[in-house]
């Protein structure tokens, strides 16, 4: 299942195992479309577009 963000999406393991050992710094999050959720996914497509973390991936 793909969850509707603007982030860029992780959807295998091995997918996930080949970024973190590609990239120093990376962050993942993983959840549902929930009422918790939803703020967390927000939160993480500001850093992204904020140009101030441009050496973090972000992906869900």
């Amino acid at each position: 299942m793909t969850l509707p963000t603007n982030l860029k999406h992780v959807t295998t393991g091995a997918e996930l195992t080949s970024l973190i050992d590609a990239e120093d710094n990376v962050m993942v999050c993983c959840g549902r479309m929930g009422p918790m959720c939803v703020p967390v996914y927000g939160a993480m497509e500001e850093l992204e577009k904020s140009g101030k973390h441009d050496h973090v991936q972000f992906r869900d």
